[in-house]
């Protein structure tokens, strides 16, 4: 059941991804990061609503587990806030590395459960290719986000360098596995396909609506499959409903700070810094949530 879900979902997945596919090619950036917007205040915040929940799932002393998860995901959250105000550059990759190893993490957890070092250079190699065809497919766009944020941006030849280098690897460490058995040909081509068609979404999106997408159709609502399982231990209307019911609070609450953020920022770009901010502070204690719920699956 739980392999037929995923397989449902991937339908969908690349249903949609095709039809904002369409969009971006028809329409201008207002709409798209418009459109980015709503998905990431929706659906985005939703996925990381229930962190909390998560953490207390298999403890017999629930409060007081949970009121030192809740200290540590705030101490976590509040150290990443301090970082990015001592060295907004330094955090930037620090999130683009935090938040790669998640990507990978999430779109692999149903392949590659071995927990070893290479699974997780993998894990983070996948995520990097994603951020790169992103910066190479929208070096005007990256450009405006990091001067705002540091007064300068990332050298044109070093995305580029890195993106060979990290799509390289991928092809390396997927011929590993398919070497050593654990994933088959047929996955690492499928897996190949899947990138090409993302480096063609970014291709014809802005840098906001490219990245929605992916966080959304490819990361969130998996996300969020994956932790109405591990809660419920199965996926309906009931269940899915109970788990917003549950993140209705914290989402509300995000969802109006986020919406005061961009009503008090004058355009799309100071607004796009300001939102990078918060994703920033909160990706590394949700990743850690994420990652003590996949060891306990």
């Amino acid at each position: 059941m739980r392999h037929d879900i995923f397989i449902n979902y991937q339908n969908f997945k690349i249903f949609f991804t095709f039809l904002l596919f369409w969009m971006g090619i028809q329409f201008g950036n207002i709409v798209e990061d418009s459109i980015a917007f709503f998905l990431v205040i929706t659906i985005g915040i939703l996925h990381g609503a229930n962190d909390l929940l998560v953490l207390s799932k298999h403890s017999s002393t629930k409060r007081t587990l949970l009121s030192k998860n809740f200290l540590i995901y705030l101490i976590l959250m509040l150290l990443c806030i301090i970082f990015f105000f001592l060295d907004a550059f330094l955090a930037i990759i620090m999130f683009l590395i935090i938040s790669s190893f998640h990507f990978g993490e999430e779109h692999f957890s149903e392949i590659l459960k071995q927990n070893m070092i290479i699974e997780y250079l993998y894990f983070l190699n996948y995520g990097l290719v994603i951020f790169g065809m992103l910066f190479y497919n929208s070096p005007i766009e990256l450009k405006s986000i990091m001067v705002d944020l540091v007064g300068f941006s990332f050298n044109t030849l070093w995305i580029d360098t890195s993106l060979l280098v990290t799509t390289l690897l991928f092809v390396i460490l997927s011929l590993y596995y398919v070497f050593r058995k654990v994933i088959t040909i047929k996955v690492v081509l499928k897996e190949t396909l899947f990138l090409v068609f993302l480096f063609l979404v970014f291709k014809t999106t802005s840098l906001i609506f490219g990245f929605a997408i992916y966080f959304i159709l490819w990361h969130s609502i998996p996300s969020i499959i994956h932790q109405v399982l591990f809660l419920s231990g199965s996926f309906t209307k009931k269940t899915m409903t109970r788990f917003v019911k549950k993140a209705i609070l914290y989402w509300l609450i995000s969802a109006v700070g986020i919406i005061l953020l961009y009503v008090l920022t004058p355009n799309i770009e100071l607004f796009s810094s300001s939102l990078f901010a918060v994703l920033f502070a909160v990706t590394a204690p949700h990743m850690w949530v994420m990652s003590k719920m996949k060891i306990s699956e």
